[in-house]
């Protein structure tokens, strides 16, 4: 049977991110439950604020197609999201807007997604991950149940990087394993 291929996308590109050291720690999970697990950084893939009227002029921009086709030969997508005013990062929702577009590929079809977030307070990002799921149905993405957000990300992260506390790491080695279930079901 053919491994699951898995893409980690943090929506953050800061420097020192939780959300980018969430990815890692999801990675090494998926990577450690038999996966191959990639991760993105989408600084790498610079995008314009989505706007219509650039769009119909100039079509979509061709690092929206790079990170569409990217995410073509993965069986499953994880979208880490940090957590601002209760909602997306603005890189985040503009990423998504843009790989809804015509840019070759049906982002949202045939692979799994999952949903996590990461943030200094005691929710964990709770909030985005609603919008998040709500989003990715809107365009008809299948969305697993199993969900991941880590509160007091300060202290959530060993020296290398890796989720500590039975809590947050059972969450992480649920949903992980049910992605690579669902994604599963996407391969060849």
């Amino acid at each position: 049977m053919t491994t699951a291929k898995i893409i980690v996308i943090p929506g953050s590109t800061r420097s020192g991110s939780f959300n980018t050291r969430l990815g890692g720690a999801i990675a090494n999970e998926l990577s450690r439950l038999g996966a191959t697990a990639t991760r993105v950084n989408l600084a790498d893939y610079p995008l314009p604020i989505f706007n219509q009227d650039d769009e119909a002029k100039s079509g979509a921009p061709e690092n929206a197609r790079k990170l569409a086709t990217l995410i073509a030969g993965h069986h499953g997508v994880v979208l880490v999201n940090p957590e601002y005013n209760g909602s997306f990062s603005g890189l985040m929702k503009n990423t998504l807007d843009w790989l809804s577009r015509d840019v070759g590929v049906k982002v949202y079809q045939n692979r799994a997604f999952a949903l996590a977030a990461c943030s200094p307070g005691g929710l964990g990002g709770i909030r985005v991950l609603s919008h998040a799921r709500d989003n990715l149905v809107s365009v008809g993405a299948d969305v697993i149940t199993p969900q991941l957000a880590v509160g007091n990300a300060h202290s959530a992260f060993d020296d290398d990087g890796n989720l500590i506390g039975e809590r947050p790491v059972g969450l992480l080695q649920n949903m992980a394993g049910a992605l690579i279930e669902r994604a599963k079901l996407h391969v060849g």
